[in-house]
């Protein structure tokens, strides 16, 4: 054993108080299973030690309260967050679990050291290393051990599996989910103070059958069997309650409240990029109207030692319907819970910190709404609405068609192939969506209104408004943004960037378009040289990173390389411009999507063409032109295609 771990010991052999009440009493010690920093109002509440090994738990913890006892004392608010003292504990027990040993300061010991690296090969990865590398220096920093490790040096020991990137989903893929939710809160935000009060009968209908059935019977509890005859007994009553609410099912878990209540706090998150912890800060009163501009106020944790601060993120109107649908449609089980709290404060069986805490939680619009008989009636660790089962990705019926696994490839090379014609996502979480939206605003900050509208099938003018001068708004005077959000948006913008260059300069065989002159002649100059590849993605990530590249994906699937440029081209359905762009570039598998554009048109154009209306006559010249503008840059890429010969039947 170290001398530094007697001293750890000898420190703690009193067992003191590492956390404390509002009032100043202490709480928790050094050796308790978990810390409780309820009375800190944090999003992260204790810090568990019960899933650590006995054999190294009161190491680990005489560890992570040095830790805690330095960085609090050379803190200028005397404050450490709780999600720093449970990623030292995490790192030290992954250390402990192929290390063997939890005498951290044997660390310094080069064989030891040795020893420690070789037990750790392999076994995490990257984003892992960099935790355990900085943890290890910030044990150096307290004077814990006597080693300075560079996260180099740990990264090379990393498995390949790799963190992968949240998904972004493909364009009609993110349309279709959106209308989805859409539907959803048109749907039951009429319906919401009913679905309350039908709830809320149900479960005293429960009740009532429960009391006579034990009274009946003269026991206190009644056995497995009988109380799944006497759930469905309930629930064939309380079906009947909520007959003019469509499709509404009573039950008691709250399965299908919980169903529309996702829906909602999916709806939130597709306007507005906000994360998990900031949307389950939302309720009715969030949203606001600033300067003309819909806004919703919440709470964040990130970048603020886990204590709460208000942010706000630009939405639309639609967050304001679904934020009251979620609120007024979960208030039978905001009440059942805020009597039990109160009864237990009242009663003496929680603090007044964890009832604050409890209170604090049930004003969320997202609370849990399980109202069976395990957790009916009993003070909850969180009432917030958790999310184990995931979104419900197979209620969205996707079917991935060719173009769209095309683009799911090209957004998420991290994810490359895992998304097959004819299936779904391979995943979607709330986070997936956060950057769906980051990626969203990336591909459409210069698009105008009627662009954005043909591409994502909106059926409101004014939510493609909303969406075209997002990033205007972001920017107005006076209005508060979500920083990290945009820098996300920017991480996208880059990321799109490289992997459209990319295919530009390494992955298309042919180039047409105004642009592809000056890159067909260096492709040319750099092969003719032997090289393999015209421009490494390393390089192209150094230009778009310093401003000297720019590119903006069109809704043909070609790509603009002038970040200014205002033509028409980017609108789909009209565009054959007179005069050719000296800055669009079409590669082969932007003519392939062109070549699906022209399919589309034809059919347009017929059936048009068939109703023999003059009032049409100018759109089908518009029509007739895109589709042979198309057909010439399809020969240019060697793509067969039938030659369009119909005329226009009015002018003929």
């Amino acid at each position: 054993m170290s001398n530094i771990l007697l001293k750890l010991q000898e420190e703690f052999d009193e067992n003191p108080f590492v956390s404390f009440d509002s009032t100043g009493q202490g709480i928790s010690r050094v050796y308790d299973g978990a810390w409780d920093y309820t009375a800190r109002n944090e999003h992260l509440r204790t810090v568990s030690f019960t899933a650590v090994p006995e054999s190294h738990r009161a190491n680990i913890q005489r560890y992570v309260g040095k830790l805690l006892e330095y960085n609090m004392a050379k803190s200028t608010d005397n404050h450490v967050s709780v999600s720093q003292m449970v990623r030292w504990k995490d790192v030290l027990t992954r250390i402990s679990k192929f290390w063997g040993k939890s005498d951290f300061s044997l660390l310094s010991n080069n064989t030891e050291y040795r020893k420690f690296k070789s037990s750790i090969k392999g076994r995490y990865v990257q984003s892992t290393m960099d935790h355990i590398a900085t943890t290890i220096n910030t044990l150096n920093a307290a004077g814990l051990l006597d080693r300075y490790v560079k996260c180099s040096e740990l990264r090379v020991l990393a498995n390949d599996k790799g963190s992968k990137q949240y998904i972004a989903m493909p364009s009609t893929i993110h349309a279709k989910v959106l209308q989805r939710v859409i539907d959803t809160v048109e749907t039951y935000h009429p319906h919401r103070l009913e679905i309350s009060a039908v709830m809320s009968k149900g479960i005293k209908l429960r009740d009532s059958e429960l009391a006579n059935e034990l009274s009946k019977l003269h026991v206190s509890s009644l056995p497995k069997k009988k109380v799944k005859v006497l759930n469905q007994r309930v629930a064939r009553q309380a079906h009947k309650l909520g007959e003019a609410i469509p499709e509404y099912r009573f039950d008691q878990t709250g399965k299908w409240v919980n169903g529309i209540l996702k829906d909602c706090l999916m709806c939130v998150a597709l306007f507005s990029g906000a994360r998990r912890t900031e949307l389950l800060s939302f309720n009715h009163n969030s949203y606001h109207v600033i300067a003309g501009v819909p806004v919703l106020q919440g709470k964040t944790y990130k970048a603020n030692k886990g204590v709460a601060k208000t942010e706000t993120w630009v939405t639309h109107p639609i967050a304001l319907k679904a934020l009251e649908l979620a609120y007024d449609m979960t208030q039978y089980a905001r009440d059942i819970h805020k009597v039990v709290l109160n009864d237990a404060f009242d009663n003496g069986d929680i603090t007044i910190d964890a009832y604050q805490r409890g209170m604090r939680q049930l004003s969320s619009a997202f609370i849990g709404t399980h109202m069976g008989m395990e957790y009916y009636g009993k003070v909850q660790s969180a009432y917030l609405l958790l999310l184990n089962s995931g979104l419900n990705l197979e209620k969205f019926g996707i079917v991935a068609t060719p173009e769209e696994v095309d683009e799911f490839n090209f957004l998420n090379p991290d994810w490359y192939s895992e998304m097959a014609v004819g299936g779904s996502l391979p995943k979607l979480s709330l986070h997936d969506l956060r950057r769906s939206f980051a990626v969203f605003l990336v591909r459409n900050r210069l698009g105008n209104a009627q662009t954005i509208k043909y591409q994502f099938k909106h059926k409101n003018i004014n939510m493609s408004h909303w969406y075209a001068n997002y990033a205007q708004l972001a920017r107005a005077e006076d209005l508060l943004m979500d920083e990290s959000l945009m820098i996300e948006a920017n991480e996208a913008m880059e990321e799109l960037a490289v992997e459209a260059f990319d295919d530009i300069y390494n992955g298309s065989e042919n180039l047409s378009g105004g642009g592809s002159k000056d890159i067909m002649k260096e492709k040319e100059e750099r092969l003719g040289r032997g090289e393999t590849i015209v421009m490494s993605r390393e390089e192209i990530k150094v230009l778009v990173k310093n401003g000297s590249k720019s590119i903006v994906l069109l809704p043909t699937g070609a790509y603009c390389t002038n970040s200014e440029c205002e033509r028409l081209c980017s609108i789909e359905s009209f565009a054959a411009e007179d005069k050719p762009c000296s800055h669009l570039v079409i590669t082969d598998k932007s003519a392939k999507e062109m070549a699906a554009q022209r399919k589309r048109l034809i059919k347009a154009f017929t059936a048009m063409n068939d109703m023999g209306d003059y009032a049409y006559s100018r759109i089908l010249v518009g029509y007739k032109e895109k589709i042979c503008h198309i057909e010439h840059t399809l020969k240019s890429h060697k793509i067969p295609f039938e030659p369009f010969t119909q005329q226009i039947k009015v002018l003929a």
